[in-house]
């Protein structure tokens, strides 16, 4: 069961680098980020406000630092790099490099969270890098500019900050009495709130009123996506996911977002995908078999 709600849970998940590129050329970074945190809160205190409110009264310290932290890196800092990256780069460019999640994610769960690191996780890192500099063009095209280029370093920083929620969401659901105080749905909905508060600021500087008023329809339905279903339905799923599985597990499973952002890229906004892109990705998802061969909980 727990595989199956991280399925879902990275499913969705790549599903925002659509969203974002309906929004991303009509509102600034911050304006979006803040808008869909809005939605997202909203949503979670209409399907559970007063269990949040029960829930905020008893829950530990330590708890709500490290929710505080998801907000910060996985929502507010997560969106921010992805929507800079994707003014830059392409959907299909930015789906690949994220690629990198589930090496960066096991390399944090080892850090973090003290699980043993196997032979195959560090050629899985490896094999990952290497497509995310076959994506670029290397080493047919060498260029320092062409190898990091602002887009990628953006959507690189990303891919860390994503998987740096991942593995915080196992800290706090691997403790049986975090796990009984704090459900999937409210967990996302408190991540939900902060990372909204931490947004005021800067859209109090970016002023986007008046582009907020030119917004097409399908960006109020990109924003609503991003809000109500990228971010309360995902994170509640990644949160129950990691109530089950190891922090390996997930960062197995951190791979069908590139795969899932590629094909939704292709379908969804017909962007072309070149030689270069199929063969990085091709080594990626080498890459998730090689990490999700160790022994899955």
């Amino acid at each position: 069961m727990g595989r199956l709600f991280l399925t879902i849970a990275f499913t969705l998940v790549a599903s925002s680098v659509i969203a974002a590129r309906f929004v991303s050329a009509y509102i600034p970074p911050f304006s979006i980020a803040f808008l869909s945190f809005a939605i997202a809160s909203l949503t979670a205190v209409l399907f559970c406000g007063k269990k949040m409110y029960h829930t905020v009264k008893i829950i530990s310290g330590k708890t709500l630092k490290t929710i505080i932290l998801q907000a910060l890196f996985g929502s507010f800092l997560f969106r921010t790099f992805l929507l800079l990256g994707l003014q830059s780069i392409g959907a299909i460019e930015a789906g690949i490099i994220i690629g990198t999640l589930p090496a960066i994610t096991a390399l944090f769960a080892r850090i973090i969270l003290r699980e043993h690191l196997n032979a195959r996780t560090v050629l899985g890192i490896f094999i990952t890098f290497t497509g995310v500099l076959l994506v670029q063009g290397f080493p047919f095209e060498t260029s320092l500019e062409k190898l990091i280029s602002i887009g990628v370093i953006f959507v690189l920083c990303a891919a860390a900050c994503e998987a740096l929620f991942t593995i915080l969401s196992r800290k706090i659901h691997r403790n049986p009495q975090e796990t009984e105080t704090l459900s999937p749905v409210v967990h996302a909905g408190f991540v939900s709130i902060i990372a909204m508060a931490l947004c005021l600021i800067p859209v109090l500087i970016e002023q986007p009123w008046e582009a907020i008023k030119q917004l097409p329809y399908t960006g109020w339905i990109a924003l609503v996506w991003y809000g109500s279903i990228v971010t309360i339905v995902a994170f509640s799923c990644m949160f129950a996911g990691a109530k089950r599985c190891s922090g390996y597990t997930i960062a197995s499973f951190a791979g069908l977002i590139p795969i899932m952002s590629v094909i939704l890229s292709v379908i969804v906004l017909k962007e072309p995908i070149i030689f270069y892109q199929i063969i990085g990705g091709g080594f990626i998802v080498i890459s998730i078999i090689i990490m999700s061969y160790k022994k899955i909980e």
